[in-house]
């Protein structure tokens, strides 16, 4: 690889993910994007399993270790070891489609953009699945497309930045959760709304969500990272009027029958009692340090 030509570079923190970091590597080196425009780096974050080993295979990836516990710790030291004008950030348990790259690089054409988000699909398309993606999918546009800063929010697994940024407000917190919202919010605060934008056709797959039953750990695991970002001026989550919003112009969009929009309602409602009893979890776990 000619580094002078390294245009982005990708930065993937690594922990215990030997079930998924084989897809999330043949994903990344499959891009139709020029091999020598764009770099990978993993970082690995005291993984206990075969994710380093597997890392190694691959002679195109450049392998750090980060000692410091935490997704955000380890996103920094790929950060600071970067090359490429773009940091693109997605994680080892998510597979970027194979437009990827190139779709970021599209976007960034425009210097008023400084943060891109994308679309996160889950496992699999199945019934439920697929429904709760339109959801997410429609929320995200929603929050990151409008002018009230409050709403914005953000998640590495499939964020774009210009590496400029950093040198301008630092690297990420490293905390446990949330640096990422925190991270978009800076940007909002300091710059405008224009300059994070949400694109659909940035897309990743979050492998790890396969199922119903893990969507709702991870509204639960999110709720319990509220706590971490909170605190910031004026942040908050959707209103239940604004989360009806968003769900009956998914409903609207993907032309679902009233059957599909009642399950798909039933199956948000249950995401948001695991969101809240997450938010109150973390609120007792912060109140009793």
């Amino acid at each position: 690889m000619r580094e002078n030509k390294v245009k982005i570079s990708v930065v993937v923190p690594v922990y215990n993910s030997e079930t998924y970091i084989e897809d999330c590597i043949t994903a990344l080196l499959s891009q139709n994007y020029p091999a020598d425009h764009y770099e990978i780096i993993m970082v690995d974050n005291n993984s206990k399993d075969c994710s380093p080993d597997i890392i190694k295979r691959y002679p195109d990836i450049k392998y750090l270790k980060r000692n410091k516990q935490g997704s955000y710790a380890a996103r920094n030291k790929g950060i600071l070891h970067a090359k490429g004008e773009i940091i693109a950030f997605t994680d080892a348990d998510c597979a970027p489609s194979v437009d990827w790259l190139r779709n970021i690089e599209d976007v960034f054409r425009h210097p008023e953009i400084s943060v891109i988000l994308g679309r996160n699909q889950f496992a699999s398309d199945s019934h439920i699945l697929s429904m709760l993606t339109g959801y997410e999918a429609e929320k995200a546009a929603y929050a990151l497309s409008g002018d009230d800063k409050t709403i914005y929010y953000g998640y590495a697994n499939n964020m774009a930045t210009r590496k400029k940024l950093f040198n301008r407000v630092g690297l990420f917190l490293e905390i446990y959760r949330g640096a990422d919202v925190i991270f978009v919010r800076r940007m909002v605060d300091d710059y405008s709304c224009e300059a994070v934008r949400y694109f659909s056709n940035m897309s990743v797959r979050h492998l790890e969500i396969s199922s119903q039953r893990v969507y709702f750990q991870k509204q639960y695991i999110y709720g319990k990272s509220y706590k971490n970002y909170h605190k910031i001026k004026s942040a908050r989550t959707l209103t239940t009027a604004e989360r009806l919003k968003v769900f009956k112009a998914t409903c609207k969009t993907n032309h679902y029958s009233l059957t599909k929009s009642g399950l798909l309602f039933i199956i948000l409602s249950m995401g948001a009692f695991c969101y809240e009893l997450g938010r109150k979890g973390g609120r007792l776990d912060n109140e009793a340090r």
